[in-house]
């Protein structure tokens, strides 16, 4: 159970299929294998239901309002995965525009938005830079049923200096949601062991995995990784949903270590 600073609870990785809809045969199965593992914490994908929309070179509306519904549809059952906190990221209409931000779902709590992501690829299947704005500017730790988690969203992985300063904050998890395909999972684990190293926090990251309805295809590769920048968990084709023990005494003792104590 999460409870306390000094703790050991389960967190808990997953591949989540391409176009996952509520209420699907690919959804009750992501249920039962979350339900078997029983874990504290789950971390879903980066924009985990529908189809991806900036795989499109311009922005469709309907395409758009589609992927806010199927969210919504999704959002509204998160309950139905056990997990006591679950987190991920979701379209969403601000002031300055479309988002993609990050959430956290706690039953006690409800859903709420809590951080937007800064950094957009714009290249073939991943024009995000067209489809979204960065929304607030901030990468502040958050705490979560007595657990302390910061959220780096995918591209922004690749900006090390975001870790550092989670771990400076005393962050015990760094969360990782993806959408990437095969041919970069390799690069993509460098960078999530980096962080888990420069953070001294454990990393967890989801993926999604398999073709979506517009031809996407994503590479899946679910991680948790230790402080000390070893991959102690992974999903796979056998394994959907990955789970380990996470000990913020590790935290603690790694924060207070090489890399972490230099002065900058």
């Amino acid at each position: 159970m999460i409870m306390s600073r000094s703790l050991t609870f389960k967190g808990a990785v997953c591949d989540v299929p391409a176009d996952l809809q509520a209420g699907s045969a690919e959804w009750r199965s992501l249920c039962d294998e979350v339900a078997r593992e029983r874990p504290d914490l789950l971390l879903l994908s980066e924009m985990p239901f529908g189809s991806w929309i900036s795989s499109g070179a311009s922005v469709d509306q309907a395409r758009w309002e589609h992927s806010l519904h199927v969210h919504a549809e999704g959002l509204d059952r998160l309950e139905q995965l056990g997990a006591k906190v679950v987190a991920g990221t979701r379209p969403r209409c601000l002031e300055n525009g479309h988002v993609n931000e990050a959430f956290v779902y706690t039953r006690e709590g409800g859903l709420r938005g809590v951080h937007t992501k800064q950094y957009f690829p714009n290249e073939d299947g991943y024009y995000e830079a067209r489809w979204f704005k960065a929304g607030p500017r901030h990468f502040e730790s958050l705490g979560v049923e007595g657990l302390n988690i910061g959220f780096l969203i995918c591209t922004e992985l690749m900006f090390n200096e975001h870790a550092r300063r989670y771990g400076r904050d005393g962050v015990d998890v760094v969360l990782v949601p993806r959408a990437v395909g095969v041919p970069s999972l390799a690069r993509w684990l460098v960078a999530a062991r980096m962080a888990a190293i420069v953070s001294g926090a454990y990393v967890l990251s989801s993926n999604r995995v398999g073709a979506d309805a517009t031809g996407q295809v994503f590479g899946g590769g679910g991680w948790i990784i230790d402080p000390s920048g070893d991959v102690v968990a992974e999903t796979g084709a056998a394994r959907p949903v990955a789970t380990h023990h996470i000990e913020t005494a590790v935290v603690r003792r790694a924060q207070s270590e090489y890399p972490c104590y230099v002065e900058e």
